[in-house]
């Protein structure tokens, strides 16, 4: 498993939000306290293909048999959202509360199957659609009126220095929350690079550890093992991180 797999948010605790408003919103959804189909907009980056996975993943558990589908290519292979339906109907034939799916990317879809959409979701009442855009303002109005419109913007480098914590963590390292804040500096704010830019840190202070230990071996008698004490490790990311 890759640091991207192993670090892959699985819980909306694991995405920073930027509004408490929303993740609170976000909980019901998970929770099934809310059915109204749901549209997370928002800049690239900012969590919402990830989010709107998590939430449905709460929502229906092992009946999520489907991957999300992608918009412009959910209309290049069908113009009708039968699939749909069939995927409603599986999950709550599984024990699901509400059938859900995913549409990454809704504004992808041209204006007639936009349209074509609105009347499947008026007409049809078998559960719920989470979708996504970088793009509102390419979505129809009446079909906008058809979700709970939340908008997902970028964390600051505080809120995201918590999730950094935890990546150091699950990595066998710890960190502050303030040496977190000082690796965030001169970071964009995207989440699709937060694991890259943690990552390279990361490698820095792994083969810090190689050289510290390696250096003990030099400066120790033979049958003395070396090893890394929390004071050694805590030395080795302030050098790094700094």
């Amino acid at each position: 498993m890759n640091f991207e797999q192993r670090n892959r948010p699985t819980s909306l605790r694991d995405v920073m939000f930027k509004s408490a408003a929303v993740e609170q919103t976000l909980e019901d959804y998970a929770k099934n306290k809310i059915n109204k189909h749901l549209l997370l907009y928002g800049p690239k980056g900012t969590g919402k293909s990830v989010t709107a996975q998590i939430v449905l993943n709460a929502r229906v558990g092992d009946t999520a048999f489907n991957d999300p589908f992608h918009a412009n290519s959910y209309e290049a292979d069908s113009d009708s959202f039968q699939k749909v339906m069939n995927s409603w109907q599986m999950q709550t034939l599984l024990g699901a509360h509400t059938g859900c799916v995913i549409f990454d990317e809704l504004d992808q879809f041209s204006m007639p199957m936009q349209k074509r959409f609105r009347a499947f979701i008026d007409e049809h009442q078998g559960g719920i659609v989470i979708a996504t855009t970088n793009n509102l303002h390419l979505i129809d109005a009446p079909l906008k009126d058809r979700f709970r419109c939340l908008h997902v913007d970028y964390p600051s480098s505080e809120q995201w220095a918590y999730r950094v914590m935890n990546i150091f963590n699950a990595e066998g390292f710890t960190v502050t929350h303030e040496q977190a804040c000082v690796l965030l500096q001169g970071f964009d704010q995207s989440g699709r690079n937060l694991n890259d830019w943690v990552e390279d840190y990361i490698l820095k202070l792994k083969s810090a550890a190689v050289s510290l230990v390696t250096n003990q071996q030099s400066a120790q008698p033979s049958a003395t093992k070396p090893s890394l004490t929390a004071q050694a490790v805590a030395g080795t990311i302030k050098k790094v991180i700094k």
